[in-house]
């Protein structure tokens, strides 16, 4: 008897790929004004430019340290 084909199962580094956790921080109204500015100067959302911020210094992007 032939075994039945096996589903195809999603890679574990596909399901990791997905933005599904959250990091929160407290900030005051002004340090958010002046993150908001920079990351729109650099044409991006401030969550956006915080993430490349952190990645990088995590050594996780290129221009890393």
């Amino acid at each position: 008897m032939a075994k039945p084909a096996k589903k195809a199962r999603p890679s574990p580094v596909a399901e990791k790929s997905t933005k599904d956790d959250v990091v929160r921080m407290r900030v005051t109204g002004q340090q958010k004004a002046a993150m908001v500015a920079v990351a729109a100067s650099q044409g991006l959302e401030l969550s956006q430019w915080l993430r490349q911020l952190a990645l990088r210094a995590a050594g996780l992007l290129p221009g890393s340290q």
